[in-house]
This record gives C-alpha cells, structure tokens and sequence, in this order.
C-alpha cells in the first residue's frame, strides 16, 4: 500500500478508536445520570404520595396513582404489617432505600415508605421499570454507531486528502530524481525547500550525487589517461614494426626490433597488471595476509634491494634508527607499496643527493617514511599526487614509468586501515609517509 493510504487507514483506526472511547463515556455518563434522575423521580413521588394520603379524605389507591401519574411507575397501597423494609414517617426516603429488584419482568427499583396516621400507617411502595430508559439508551447506541461510522468515514477520506497534499514535496523530489541521469549528474535536490522531515533526505541523496559526479569524472579521466597511455606502447610497437617491414633486414636489426619490442610488452604487462591490482583492491578482493612484521628486517631488505641502484646514480641511501618497532600489514603488500615510493624517490632525486628510509611510532600509528632531496612538488600537485594517472612532472615519473605507483601505494594503505601522505618542500626534501594502525 502506499504512503498515504497506509496514513489514511491510521488515522481512521485512531478515529474510530477515540470515537468509541468517547461514546462509551458519553453512554455510561448518560446511563448514569438517568438512572440517578429516576430514583430522585422516584423519591419525590413516594414524598408526595405520603404527602396525598395525608391529606386527601379517602384513600383509594387508584385515585392517589392517578395524582401521582403513570409513566413507567406502579404503586401499591396497603396496610402496614412490618414484612417489608419501609422509611419510616419521621424520615424523609432517600437514595439508600431504593432497592434494585431484577426478575423476569426486567429490572426495577423500588422504594417503599410509610404513610397516613402514625395510629393506623400504610405501606406505600412505588415501582419504577427501567425498560423505558433502556429504550431511549438503546436508540442513543444506534446514534452513537452511525456517528462512529460516519466519523470514521470522514477521518480516513480527510487524512487521506491531507497526507496527499502532505507528501507534494516527496513528488516533486522523486520528479527531481527522475531527471538525473549519466549526462545530467550535476542536478541536486532543493534541501531548503523541503519540510523538516525530508531536508535529512535530501541532503544526504545529494552528497550521494556529489560522490557519484566525483567517481565519474574520476573514471572518464581514469579511462582517458588510460586510453593515452596503451596507445603509446601500441604505437611504438606498430611504427617499429611497419618500418622493418619496409624492407628487408638484417638479423641483427630484426633481433634489436624484437628487444625494443619487448620492452614495450613489459611495459604493457606492468600496466595491466597494475590496473588489475587497482580494480581489485576498489573491490576489496584481495585477501590481506596480515602479520606482525620486523620494521628494521623489512626496510633493510629494501634498503639492499636498491643500494647497488642508488650507488650507480651516485645517491646516498641509508636507514634511521627504527630498531624495536613492529608493524601488522600483509608482507607482500607492505614491500610493493615502499618499492614504488624508493623506486619513485631514486628516479627523482638529483646524482649527489639522498634517500633515507625512516620509521616511528606514536602509539596509536606506525609510520614508515621514505625521504629524499630533490626538486620538490608544488603544493597545487601534493592533494593530487595519488591519483591515477595525474601529470605532474615533480611527481610522475618519465621513461618505463605508467603512473601508477602512487595510486596502489595509496590502495595498499586503504586496505590496511592506514593513510598514504606526502610532504614536500619545493627545491628541498620531500617526504611521503605510511601510517598504518598500531
């Protein structure tokens, strides 16, 4: 069911039930105090029959019920004997001495006093039936059910109309909805338009969008700088091989179009290989393999892998003092994402300069840092040096390099629980720093 009828039918349950709560209150209030009008109708004949007797000169009992009247009340006229319970003729009769007397005939109250001479008393007892009351009680339940009804009715159609009219604003945000689509991402809902109820809503549907317009963008440039960089590697192979083509070729020449052409393939592989990896960690496929790892053990290995590297570019390369600190990553992934920031620091950093592994703790992080000396980068490219395939000459590297390094280093961390940063002093030092939890 929608909304609306949904609301349509509560409200008419709460109408009917306050209806009813209220006509069984309105029907034992009337109930109550005709019972009560009775007996004080009661008590005031049985006052004036005594009141007859002594002062009317015969005591025909028909003649005194026919002063007295006949709705719905009998009278009895007879010589006291004492069988019955009476007001005595010092005392006027009151509430108390109606007596309630149900048998076959229905329910009666009745009420009896003494009357006349206090030498020769009569017994006068006045009977009141109550099917008249019931009678009009009875019609006033029929009223009462119609109007039960009809209220009902008439409070599920008017909170149907009204939560219509209501929910207006919830079509014009699903008419707004409607509108978005792939080319049209940049449509937002008009939060401060909205009732209270739906501004929550709205709000959080646009950070949604604001989300979804950035992770487009990010993938149409994602598949542009993709697209530029395959086909480098497939036009070079192409033109190579159309040129030995021409004509013929020696062996050698053949020999170095197979090695030029190798180096391409690699370089292809790598980029596939390394979006592939990218693919996955967005996913959370990768399956991490944490343990509780050396951080001394793990930068020297790098520190060795890269010593011979550095020294043919006539840099300097050493590891602080880190002795005593461990850290929980997954091994295999740790070394790549130090890998790419030691093999991105030596092709940046000028013959003569440094590069120093570093790590510290401050109890609730570990960080491992790679530091080097160089040009720097420009602080309009440090929020953007992690991105895929984002040109920056200070931070993207040149030659066989596909601009990628940076992003897995940043995916590795994310799946860590950890942060990638980078700090960078242009024309001094820069530092990029892995902190993963403690």
């Amino acid at each position: 069911m929608s909304i609306a009828l949904r609301l349509g039918l509560l409200f008419a349950a709460i109408a009917a039930a306050v209806f009813v709560a209220v006509g069984a209150y309105l029907y034992q209030t009337l109930a109550h105090q005709m019972g009560r009008r009775d007996d004080a109708d009661l008590l005031n004949k049985a006052v004036l029959a005594r009141q007859l007797l002594g002062a009317l000169p015969t005591r025909d009992p028909a003649l005194l019920a026919r002063a007295i009247g006949q709705d719905g009340v009998t009278l009895q006229v007879r010589a006291a004997d004492g069988s019955v319970s009476a007001v005595p003729l010092g005392r006027d009769p009151g509430l108390a001495d109606i007596a309630a007397r149900d048998d076959a005939r229905g329910s009666r109250r009745v009420v009896t006093v003494l009357a006349g001479a206090a030498a020769a008393p009569l017994q006068v007892t006045l009977v009141r039936t109550r099917s008249d009351r019931l009678a009009i009680l009875r019609r006033y339940a029929f009223d009462l059910l119609g109007a039960l009804v009809a209220g009902t009715l008439v409070a599920a159609a008017l909170g149907f109309a009204a939560v219509k009219r209501g929910l207006r604003p919830l079509y014009g945000v699903i008419a707004r909805a409607d509108a978005i689509h792939a080319q049209r991402l940049a449509v937002r809902m008009p939060a401060a338009e909205l009732p209270a109820e739906l501004r929550a809503l709205a709000v959080a549907f646009n950070a949604m969008l604001d989300r979804l317009e950035e992770g487009v963008q990010r993938l149409s440039g994602f598949a542009a700088d993709l697209a530029h960089d395959l086909r480098t590697p497939v036009n070079a192979l192409m033109m190579q091989t159309q040129v030995a083509l021409a004509r013929v070729r020696t062996a050698n020449e053949y020999e170095a179009l197979l090695a030029s052409n190798l180096e391409e393939y690699e370089r292809l592989a790598r980029m596939i290989e390394n979006t592939l990896f990218l693919a996955r960690a967005d996913n959370a496929q990768l399956a991490l393999a944490s343990t509780a790892l050396d951080v001394r053990a793990e930068l020297e290995h790098i520190r060795e892998y890269f010593e011979m590297l550095a020294e043919d570019k006539g840099i300097r390369f050493g590891l602080g003092d880190v002795a005593g600190l461990q850290v929980r990553a997954d091994p295999v992934l740790l070394r790549r994402a130090v890998n790419n920031l030691v093999s991105n620091a030596i092709a940046h950093t000028p013959r003569g300069g440094a590069v120093n592994l570093g790590a510290a703790s401050d109890g609730q992080w570990v960080t491992l840092s790679v530091e080097n000396s160089g040009d720097g980068i420009a602080p309009e490219h440090l929020e953007r040096v992690f991105e895929r395939y984002y040109r920056a000459d200070a931070a993207r590297g040149a030659g066989s390099s596909v601009g990628l390094g940076l992003s897995i280093v940043r995916a590795i961390m994310r799946l860590h629980g950890g942060t990638a940063e980078v700090d960078s002093v242009p024309g001094g030092r820069t530092v990029f720093s892995l902190r993963f939890p403690s």
